[in-house]
């Protein structure tokens, strides 16, 4: 926390003014509709709770009825509904909201008119004897697509000669003859927690004839909006289980990669030539993606687009490239799972929630989606954010607003809440929730103080959304190299998800490697696809991407790359470009068809770079070679790639700060958040702005803005900065000196001075019933203070804890008060005068010493979580779930043996002077 020296005053230049807060900064939230059971009086009613805790907009997604209430359903896409969907939009219109859908019910996309037809296939190969039925025997019932007879360098396709019971009508001309066949059958998969009228097929995602005759279903009942649209549409992950398949295929793949598929089907099943069982699945994997590239995501998008809206899309899942596949849609969107994040930032979930580990992985999927919006020019990153980040009731907004932190690290600026079930009125506590979610909702006893975590994302966002990413590096994605290896793959193709991110990074290993390295070491990366690559161009001394800019690309040892891709990035070396290579320069070309042809004009591109060789370092450790007016430079060591092209990096991660950057007129914008153990307060190197005259900082949590103390050493700009464990800051550093009061800097003081009891306790909100108020000398966690009062153990709600104390005889500059324990969550007020809200480290909140008066009145307002009352509920065995509801291990969901979870200020408050620090500039 932060606080202004002085008496405020009107900033002179809108540099130093927070961003008009719009409805996209705000936080928006996933609103799940059971049953879709909503009424246009309850639709208001929502929203307008909604609007009031500070949330920017809902995405609605339709899902399964709660059991009993089914009477209350409104059928997907009906008359009715639509009309709901228009009140809806109307309303959120009325309270500044925006409104996404998904396109569906539940997920992945499907419903009841999805016919067989138009469902995913998979694919299923069998070696045969001469003279077997020709049958599939893990599927009997699967379709005969293929049937192909090999012997030494003969391929006959004989599927016509096999009859309706399977026998092969086929003379076999002399030789050994070995038969192989492919067999299709639809996966059978239905829609996942479907709404009623949205259950049935999934769709198939790789057919544009299926997809086409999908969409084509929206056109009529889109028409009732009277042109009146969501912002977009929405696609959940790719979870389309099985399917590796689609009718065209056969055809499509020797369209696109120059050969007939079923020739090779030994090896696209493994056996043979190992080279060739490599390049095979390479070209066949490469087809797939192109197909839900190209079928689904393009074609969505040119529907969405149609009909005056965008779209968003989850692309991770999926057996593709997904920096083409996010950057398809207008919206990326990536997801967090479980608690990851917050155990990279030193948290630990409550008890009962399983450790996962840190994941550093999930970071680099995260700046995937990111990357994807930078390089494509995206204004929009957006997350789905919380998903199982703990145990039912047990997520305090400590956890949530750490999630947050470092999703903003990795290039995220549109936060999704996942999410706030749609709970009707009459529904008794705590109405209708998700299974898989944190309940971010108006039952939650935390709503009380989420306005608090709302407008902290929102003025962040407000940054974050502005101006132009501004990383250094273009990180190439060896695609091809994960989609030679089989390791992780499954049905023969590789799936990109976040829950078995270690594995095909891992597949990846000089690329997962190069993100490890250049995130520890701070320096800022975004990466590129193949594709990407060539929109590329080199002018004005950077290489210039639809939506960025930077200063070199990075090939992270990579063995396979595509002719075009390496022609590509000669071209630009001989622009201007700096191209460096970790390892070595790429050793050969993907795919099969004319690999002699293709791999000859290869490495003539590589004798060619080669032959401009001009700078050897450290016995050939380090290679340059000049190409035009640039260069392609080869190193082991990425840093020294990095040293030689001069590309410097932010210092901040050697003090646990992690951060992000983007360019807004001529300044630069940092969020830099403390994620280490120990409290920063120093001079720190800034890399980007050379030679800033201001920097102007502001604080999301408190809104308090104020200038830094800046000063230019040795040609590196330096800001001084003091943030505790937990603390964030967004910064804006300028190249020209700005008028505006500064932000206070303060020595720490050893003096503390406790606030000791006794403290008077009122319940003031929650349940089941509001506990007695009492006063207490000490401060405890309430659930312990008295071991037979199970109203105490029940408890979620909150309480205000007020105490009496008489001015400090000592003068400081300013005051900071500091709460100790706080389970989880507070409303501070001093004198009658609102400090705010406190919601997570370094739980502390400062104020001027005009507040403090002779006598004074402190009175904090604490807010626990919702796992005690829901304990309560399972004690008494009070059936609160009629709907699916499961616990985080997808085990029945029963909470009456928990502990109860530590509740109220636990402390030791403390009131700490503080001092002016003289910082010399």
């Amino acid at each position: 926390m932060l606080c202004v020296a002085g008496k405020t005053k009107v900033a002179k230049i809108t540099m130093t003014d927070w961003p008009k807060i719009e409805q996209e900064h705000r936080p928006w939230t996933r609103w799940w509709w059971p049953g879709s059971a909503v009424t246009s009086e309850e639709i208001t009613r929502h929203l307008q709770a909604f609007h009031k805790a500070g949330i920017g907009g809902v995405e609605i997604s339709p899902i399964y009825a709660v059991p009993g209430q089914e009477t209350r359903s409104v059928p997907y896409l009906s008359e009715c509904w639509m009309q709901m969907l228009k009140h809806t939009l109307s309303e959120a219109r009325r309270f500044y909201m925006g409104v996404d859908i998904i396109t569906g019910t539940g997920w992945p996309l499907g419903g009841s008119w999805v016919p067989t037809a138009d469902g995913p296939l998979k694919l299923y190969l069998q070696n045969f004897k001469m003279g077997e039925a020709i049958r599939s025997k893990e599927k009997p019932e699967a379709e005969l697509t293929a049937l192909v007879g090999f012997f030494n360098d003969q391929i006959l396709n004989l599927t016509d000669k096999v009859n309706a019971d399977g026998q092969l009508k086929w003379e076999a001309p002399p030789g050994n003859w070995s038969l192989i066949g492919a067999f299709v059958l639809n996966t059978g998969q239905q829609v996942k927690r479907a709404g009623p009228g949205g259950e049935g097929n999934v769709l198939d995602h790789l057919s544009a004839p299926a997809v086409q005759r999908y969409l084509e279903h929206f056109d009529e009942p889109l028409k009732q909006l009277n042109g009146e649209m969501p912002r977009c549409f929405f696609n959940d992950s790719y979870e389309v289980f099985g399917a590796n398949w689609t009718t065209d295929l056969w055809r499509q793949f020797e369209q696109r990669r120059g050969y007939d598929l079923r020739h090779h089907l030994i090896s696209l099943n493994g056996e043979g030539d190992k080279e060739t069982v490599s390049r095979v699945r390479s070209d066949y994997r490469q087809t797939v993606h192109e197909l839900l590239l190209e079928e689904f995501t393009g074609q969505w998008t040119k529907w969405a687009h149609e009909k005056g809206a965008q779209t968003r899309n989850q692309a991770h899942g999926s057996p593709g490239n997904l920096l083409d596949l996010y950057a398809a849609a207008d919206v990326p969107e990536t997801e967090v799972f479980r608690t990851a994040f917050i155990e990279i930032a030193g948290l630990k979930p409550l008890p009962g929630t399983p450790l996962q580990g840190e994941l550093k992985e999930e970071i680099f999927v995260c700046k995937m989606a990111s990357s994807a919006a930078h390089v494509a020019g995206k204004k929009l990153c957006s997350s789905e954010s919380f998903t199982w980040l703990g145990e039912h009731g047990k997520v305090p907004l400590e956890h949530a607003k750490t999630e947050v932190d470092l999703l903003f690290t990795t290039g995220i600026n549109h936060i999704f809440f996942h999410g706030t079930p749609f709970s009707p009125s009459d529904a008794p506590w705590p109405g209708w929730m998700f299974y898989a979610t944190t309940h971010m909702a108006p039952s939650n006893p935390f709503w009380r103080d989420i306005s608090a975590l709302n407008a902290y994302i929102a003025r962040c966002q407000s940054f974050l959304q502005s101006g132009t990413p501004d990383n250094d590096i273009l990180l190439y994605l060896p695609i091809y190299d994960l989609w030679a290896q089989d390791k992780g793959s499954r049905d023969n193709l590789q799936f990109m998800t976040v829950h078995n991110a270690p594995d095909w990074l891992g597949a990846m290993s000089g690329y997962k490697q190069a993100c490890e390295r250049m995130w520890d070491r701070g320096y800022a990366f975004d990466s590129i696809s193949d594709a990407q690559i060539q929109s590329v161009q080199f002018t004005n001394g950077a290489l210039q991407a639809p939506g960025a800019s930077y200063r070199v690309l990075v090939v992270p040892n990579s063995h396979f790359m595509p002719l075009g891709t390496l022609e590509k990035l000669v071209q630009l070396a001989h622009s201007g470009a700096t191209i460096l290579c970790v390892g070595d320069l790429p050793q050969d070309v993907p795919g099969l068809v004319d690999l002699t042809a293709r791999r000859a004009k290869f490495q003539n591109v590589i004798r060619k770079i080669k032959s401009g060789l001009r700078v050897v370092r450290n016995t050939e450790n380090f290679l340059s070679y000049g190409v035009g007016k640039g260069a392609i430079s080869v190193s082991k060591d990425l840093e020294e790639l990095f040293a030689a092209a001069k590309i410097p990096r932010e210092s901040l991660t050697d003090d646990n700060l992690e951060f992000v950057r983007r360019r807004d007129g001529d300044g630069w914008i940092y969020f830099v958040v403390n994620l280490g153990k120990t409290r920063v307060d120093k001079w720190l190197d800034f890399a980007a702005p050379q030679k800033a005259l201001s920097a102007i900082g502001f604080d999301a949590m408190t809104g308090i803005t104020g200038k830094l103390p800046v000063r230019n050493r040795n040609g590196k700009t330096q800001i001084y900065l003091q943030l505790e464990v937990g603390g964030s800051l967004l910064i804006r550093a300028l190249p020209q000196k700005v008028e505006t009061p500064v932000l206070g800097v303060y020595e720490t003081s050893p003096t503390h001075l406790p606030l000791n009891g006794p403290w008077h306790i009122e319940f003031v909100e929650g349940g089941p019933q509001l506990p007695s108020a009492r006063k207490i000398k000490e401060l405890s966690d309430w659930t312990t203070w008295t071991q037979d009062d199970e109203q105490l153990r029940a408890f979620s709600g909150t309480a205000r804890y007020s105490v009496h104390f008489a001015r400090p005889a000592i003068t400081a500059d300013g005051w900071e008060l500091y709460l100790g324990e706080v389970c989880h969550s507070a409303h501070v007020r001093l004198n009658n005068h609102d400090l705010g809200k406190v919601i997570a480290r370094p739980w502390r909140v400062r104020f001027e010493p005009s507040l403090l008066q002779d006598e004074n009145l402190l009175e904090i307002e604490v807010t626990n979580l919702m796992a005690n009352r829901l304990a309560d509920l399972d004690r008494r065995k009070i059936d609160w779930h009629p709907f699916n509801f499961v616990d985080i291990n997808y085990e029945p969901f029963d909470a009456s043996n928990w502990e109860p979870v530590p509740s109220g200020l636990i402390g030791p408050v403390r009131l700490m002077p503080l001092q002016k620090k003289d910082v010399k500039e």
